[in-house]
Order: C-alpha cells, then structure tokens, then sequence
C-alpha cells in the first residue's frame, strides 16, 4: 500500500509539470480516486511524459502490426514450401497485399460486385493478361521505330605510332540508314503488332469475364449452402422442444416404445442433416476464399441475394389471386411467379447469339489471332521479294602527326550505299553501291589529300535462302490452323449460348415449381401442428412434415441457385456481364 501510494504521488508530480496536460484533462487521475496502476490514464498523446522523445502514432501501430504478419506468412510460407526461392515469397507477401486483404475482410457485408471486384485484384492470369497487354504496345513502339531512319552518332579519338613518329586523331561520324523498300516487312508488322494487342486485350476481358462466372457460381453456392445450414439449425431449434416432450411422455408411458423411437430417429437425422450442411458450408467457403485470395481462418460476410420466406408469401399470394380472378391469368406467360421478381421473361435464342457474336471475347480473340497469321504469312511472303536501303554517313576527320599539329584541323567526310538483295527462289542476290570519300590520314597529310572511292559490289548465293521458303510455308500452315481455332470458337460459343440458354429455361420452371411445392408443404406442416394441438396425431408425424418442408425449402434454394448460376453462365456465354443483372434486381427481395 506504501509503494502505490509513493508510485501515484510521482505519476502525480510529473503530470502536474507537463504543459501537455490540462488540469481538466480526463486522463489526469484524480488523487481520491487511487488507482492501482499509476499510468493508468495516460493516452497515446501522454507517452512523450513517461518516455521522452519517444512518439508512437496510431497508424504508427497499425503499420508495426501489418509488418509482424507479413514476417509471420513468410515464414509460416517458408516453413510450408521450403523449396521456394527467398526472392519470390518476398514479393508475393508484401505489406501493401497484407492491407488491402485485412480491409476487405474488415468492410461489413460484401455484395457480388464486391467480391468480383476483388478476386480480379488478386487474380494472378488477370495480372499476367495486363502485362502482356504492356507488352503488346512496346511491340507496336519497336514496330513503329523501324518505319523511320535509323541514326547513329560515333566519336573516335586515337593516339599512335606511324614509322616512330607519334600521331593524334579525332573523328566524329553521323550515320543514317532509311529502308527504301522492304516488301511491305515493316508495314505489316505494325499490323500484326496491333493485331496481337487486340487479341491480347479481348484475351484480358475473357479472363475477366472467367472470373465474374466462377466467383459468382461460388458465391451462389455459398449463399445456398449457409442458408440451407442457417434452416437446419433453425429447426432443430424447434423441434428440440417436442423431442423432450416425447422423451417424458415415453417415461410417463403415455407413448408407445415405436412411436418414442420414431421421434428420436427423426430427430437424429435432422442432426446429422445439419451436420452434412455444416461440411457443404466450409467446403463452399473454401472454394469462395480461393478466389478472393484470403487465409481459410478468415471469415466474411456477405449480403444474401433472396428472401425465401418473401418469395414464398408473394407466390402464395400470386396463386391466391389468380385463383380468385382466372380472367386477370394468361394461361401463355412463361412463369406465374414473374411478377414477384424470381422469374424474368426470358430473351429470345436468336437474339442471344446474335449478341454472343458482337461480345464474345473468345470470337475476338481467335479473329484477332487469324488476321496475325494473315500478316504474318505476308511478312514471309515479303521476305522472297527484293529489299532496298540506303545508308549515309557524314562526318569530319582530323589527324596528324604530333609534329605537325597536335590538334590538326578536321576535313569532312562522306559516304553514299545502296544496298539491294534479294531471295530468289532460295538464291541470294546482293548487290551493293558505295561511293565513300575519306579525309586525309597521317600518311596522306603531307599531301592534304583525301581519297575518294567508288565500288560496286555484287554476289551470288547458291540456295542459301530455302529457309525463307520453308517459313512462307510454315505461316500459311498456321494461318490454316487459326482458321481451324477460329470456326471452333464459333461452336463453342453457340454451344454455350444454347446450353446457358436451355439451363435457364429448367431453371426457371424448377424455381417455380418449388415455390409451389414448399407452400404445399408448409401449409402440411402447418395442418400437421393444429392436429398435433388437438392430440389427433402424434409427435413423430408432425416432425416428419416438418423434414419435408424442410427437405422441400432445401431443394428451393438448390432450385435458386440453378437459376442464378444459369443467369451467370447465360451473361458469360453472351459475353455481357450485366446482361441480365443478378443482384440488383433480387437483393432486397
């Protein structure tokens, strides 16, 4: 009690004399009050009191403790997978990624979008598709640079020994070399450099649109799999009551043995039922964290699509109103529970295609690649045909001996070529023109004379060239095989297209189907309660109509399910990813 008493009055003292605290302040401890710890009410803001010099920010902390898990998953990496290089789990285990997966699972409740949003950050092809997209335009900039002249600055300062006299030297030399005629080479090169960007943008929107249908077939399934749970557990909730009031009613041997282990069977399968619905759940959240790159002990929260008991009530209430008025019904409308939102009128199968054809990437992709092989098979072709540059070098010479002059004055120098080959028929054909005029050197100084040349130059090579015809060959065998990929493509897509479309037809009817038969089923269960209210049945059969609602509301989200991932798989194979929206229109239904 001495050394709490001493510990309080020094606490006391030191913030007395700090001019950061206020008499007033709330942190300041109040003598009456006594506590135990002595810098009990010292804030962030106090700690340049007790430990001078030392300031320690919130955000501060924040990054300190980001920093801790990101030394802890490197190493917990490395222990897993020891054969991974330092290098690469460094780089893939950053502080930025450890926050942005912190902040996303810290956000509340996580809609489709949110979800889709993140799973393209963290989707590890959808980087690799941006980069090659980076690299496709430097292809196009290398292709646009061999268009125009390629110039070239040289300076040469030399010092020797000519017949035991020593001589100095500089010269500086701008040479420019323009294609005059490359058989359209470098044209379509261009083309097929932006031909390959496009192919390798629509190649970045297919991964994309891959990932919007994947991580919403694993976010339907989740949503199923935690609901179907979420009315398991509700049940056995309920029914837990009724199976005591059957086991002291069997104690009491006001049931018979039969009838008491009927109950408890029953009771025991909703248990097991609810424990397989447990295992789904996980399953399925794996499957949903996979995509969005985040730990298995993570949890989310995610903001649920549909009401299954507001669905129920509004097709009940549809049936109940069309049942009363059969005029306001048309026996031709494709779902009676349209007007509750579940089941939209579905678009037409032509129309559909027709779109398939304007936005499908995979289509895009493949006529992109077809119109590279093209260009490809005509810069090979361009190869067989004759080629022209011409160069020009201009520049100064300056040399002497030291005797003469240790800077001696520069003379200009000149020098024109044309050269021309061509690959004919596998033979090359080269032929060369120069006329090259030199400034004069250390042994035509004295004379102050340059030299001046004229050459031509001509040479023959005996089937040295077959390859260029063996790769004309080659690119005409690939632009067949494009084709090949291109018309497999065009299936593909269509195939898709019918089968989104027909998925979504089931879908549809089976949805409505199951609305109808879980109100049967809930109004059983409801009948069956009133009777077991008025003893004229037994425990055991009130629970068995409650399984099968049960059962029944189970098969309903099953139904939903299909349906959305119909719709999801219906935008894919269109290759619009709003084209029927999925959670705008079912969210707050």
């Amino acid at each position: 009690m001495k050394t709490s008493k001493s510990a309080l009055f020094f606490a006391a003292i030191i913030l007395s004399f700090s001019p950061f605290v206020r008499a007033d302040d709330p942190g300041v401890p109040s003598p009456a009050a006594a506590p135990a710890d002595p810098s009990a009410g010292i804030t962030l803001k106090h700690q340049e009191v007790t430990r001078p010099g030392v300031e320690i920010s919130q955000d501060q902390l924040t990054r300190e403790a980001i920093r801790q898990r990101v030394r802890a998953l490197r190493q917990e990496r490395m222990r897993v997978m020891p054969y991974l290089d330092r290098g690469f789990v460094r780089k893939s285990i950053h502080p930025k990624k450890v926050q942005e997966k912190i902040q996303f699972t810290q956000g509340g409740e996580k809609k489709l979008q949110d979800l889709v949003a993140r799973a393209i950050q963290a989707h590890t092809p959808a980087q690799a598709a941006q980069e090659r997209i980076s690299l496709a335009r430097r292809r196009i900039l290398t292709a646009v640079r061999q268009l125009f002249p390629e110039v070239t600055y040289n300076y040469e300062d030399r010092e020797g020994l000519q017949n035991d006299q020593k001589f100095n030297s500089r010269q500086y030399s701008f040479e420019l070399r323009q294609p005059i005629f490359r058989g359209g080479i470098l044209w379509n090169t261009l083309l097929q450099e932006r031909a390959e960007l496009r192919a390798a943008e629509k190649e970045y929107d297919k991964i994309l649109q891959d990932v919007v249908r994947d991580v919403s077939k694993a976010f339907f399934e989740y949503s199923r799999t935690k609901q179907v749970a979420e009315d398991r557990l509700d049940a056995i909730s309920r029914m837990e009551r009724f199976a005591s009031i059957s086991e002291q009613k069997f104690r009491e041997e006001l049931i018979s043995e039969i009838e008491h282990l009927n109950v408890q069977s029953l009771f025991s399968q909703m248990k097991y039922d609810y424990e397989t619905a447990k295992q789904e759940l996980e399953l399925a959240k794996l499957d949903l964290q996979s995509y969005l790159d985040i730990d298995p002990e993570d949890s989310i929260q995610t903001a649920g699509i549909y009401d299954v008991n507001s669905l129920v009530n509004k097709s009940s209430s549809e049936a109940a109103s069309a049942s009363a008025d059969p005029s306001n019904s048309d026996p031709n409308a494709p779902a009676s529970s349209e007007a509750a939102g579940v089941i939209p009128g579905a678009p037409e199968l032509q129309g559909l295609v027709d779109k398939a054809y304007g936005h499908r990437a995979e289509l895009q992709v493949e006529a992109a690649k077809l119109a590279s092989a093209q260009l490809k098979e005509r810069i090979r072709l361009g190869e067989l045909l004759p080629r022209a540059d011409i160069v020009m070098d201009m520049g100064a010479l300056g040399e002497a001996f030291d005797d003469d002059a240790l800077r001696p004055k520069k003379r200009n120098e000149f020098r024109a070529m044309l050269e021309f080959s061509w690959n004919a028929g596998g033979n090359t054909i080269k032929y060369d023109f120069e006329n090259d005029e030199n400034a004069p050197s250390v042994t035509q100084f004295q004379s102050s004379s340059g030299s001046q040349t004229t050459r031509n130059k001509f040479s023959v090579g005996l089937f040295d060239g077959l390859d260029a015809l063996a790769d004309a060959k080659e690119a005409e065998a690939e632009k067949l095989d494009q084709i090949v990929e291109l018309e497999n493509a065009e299936k593909q897509v269509i195939q898709d297209v019918k089968q989104a479309y027909y998925d979504y037809q089931k879908a549809s009817i089976q949805v409505k189907s199951s609305l109808q038969r879980l109100n049967y089923r809930q109004r059983l269960a409801q009948l069956s309660q009133h009777r077991l209210e008025q003893n004229e049945i037994q425990i055991s059969e009130y629970m068995q109509a409650e399984i099968d609602a049960l059962s029944e509301r189970a098969e309903l989200h099953k139904a939903l399910n299909d349906y959305f991932t119909a719709k999801a798989s219906l935008n894919r194979a269109v290759g619009i990813q709003d084209y029927m929206p999925i959670e705008e229109s079912y969210a707050g239904q």
